[in-house]
C-alpha cells in the first residue's frame, strides 16, 4: 500500500561520502515545483537528487492552478571556458567543476569513479585525496545556502503562536494541516530533508513547548534525523499498516496526547 519507510535509505545509500539533495513534496503542487527545481539543482551542483513520494501522493487525484506555482527558469550548468587544458574535476571555490562534453575535440574528458586528480587521473596520493573530498563536500554548503535564501526548505502552517506543534513530512502534510486547523496547532513541514536546514527548522520551533511527530513508518525515521541534529521530539504518532492517516484517526490520537 503506502508508507514512508525509505528516508534512511535515501539519506545514506551510496559508496563513500558525497553530497545529495533529498526532497519530499507534500502535495501535487509541491511535487510539480520541486521536480522542476530539482533538475535545475542537480545540473547546477552536479549531484544526485532523490525526490521521495509515496502511493498516497502518486495515485491520488488532484487539481491545482498551475499559474500559482512560482516560475522556474531553466538554469544552465557551468561550462568550460576553453582556457588551458580541460580539468573535469577542477578544484573551484564552490566545488562545482565546469563541464565539457564528448566529442569536443579540444577537451580530453576523463570520468573516474576511483579517487582522482583534477584531470580525472586515478590517484592514491593522500594530499590529493583530501583535496578532492573537501571539494565535493563544499557543494553541500553552497547548496544549503541557496536553499535557505531562495526556496524555504521548512514550511510552517496553522496557528503560529501555538505552543504545541505537529512535525510531518511528505503526504501527511494535508491531514496534519487540517487537524492543526481544527485543534489550533502549529504544523511544521520540512520539504528538504537533506541538506537539512537547521537554521530554518530552529526558527520554525520558536514558541513551541511540545513537538509531536506524525510519520507513516514504524521507527520514526524523521525523528531520528531531527534528534541527530540536536532537536528533541516529545511524542511520536506512527502508522505502519500501509494506509494513510484519516482525519478522525489522527485527531483522536492527538487528543490523547494533548
Amino acid at each position: 500500500y503506502t508508507g514512508q519507510c525509505d528516508l534512511n535509505f535515501a539519506l545514506h545509500a551510496g559508496h563513500g561520502e558525497f553530497p545529495r539533495l533529498v526532497v519530499s513534496p507534500g502535495d501535487a503542487e509541491e511535487a510539480y515545483y520541486w521536480a522542476c527545481l530539482s533538475m535545475n539543482l542537480s545540473w547546477k551542483y552536479q549531484i544526485p537528487v532523490i525526490l521521495l513520494s509515496d502511493k498516497t501522493l502518486c495515485e491520488g487525484t488532484y487539481s491545482f492552478d498551475i499559474d500559482s506555482i512560482p516560475e522556474i527558469e531553466e538554469e544552465n550548468p557551468i561550462f568550460w571556458d576553453r582556457k588551458g587544458s580541460y580539468k573535469r574535476y577542477l578544484n573551484t571555490e564552490e566545488g562545482v567543476s565546469p563541464l565539457a562534453f564528448v566529442p569536443d575535440k579540444e577537451a580530453i574528458i576523463k570520468v573516474n569513479s576511483y579517487e582522482h586528480d583534477e584531470f580525472g587521473v586515478t590517484t592514491e596520493e593522500p594530499e590529493i585525496t583530501e583535496m578532492m573530498r573537501e571539494k565535493r563536500m563544499r557543494k553541500e554548503k553552497f547548496l544549503l545556502q541557496e536553499l535557505e535564501e531562495k526556496f524555504n526548505p521548512v514550511k510552517v502552517y496553522g496557528n503560529r503562536n501555538s505552543e504545541l506543534a505537529l512535525l510531518c513530512w511528505g503526504s501527511n502534510k494535508g491531514v496534519c494541516i487540517e487537524v492543526g486547523k481544527n485543534l489550533g496547532l502549529k504544523v511544521i513541514q520540512p520539504v528538504v530533508l537533506w541538506p537539512f536546514s537547521v537554521r530554518n527548522f530552529k526558527d520554525s520551533l520558536k514558541g513551541v513547548k511540545k513537538l509531536i511527530a506524525v510519520e507513516c513508518n514504524s521507527t520514526g525515521q524523521l525523528v531520528r534525523l531531527i534528534n541527530s541534529l540536536g532537536f528533541n521530539v516529545d511524542e511520536k504518532i506512527l502508522k505502519y499498516d500501509g494506509r494513510p492517516f484519516s482525519l478522525e484517526e489522527l485527531e483522536n490520537k492527538l487528543k490523547k496526547l494533548i
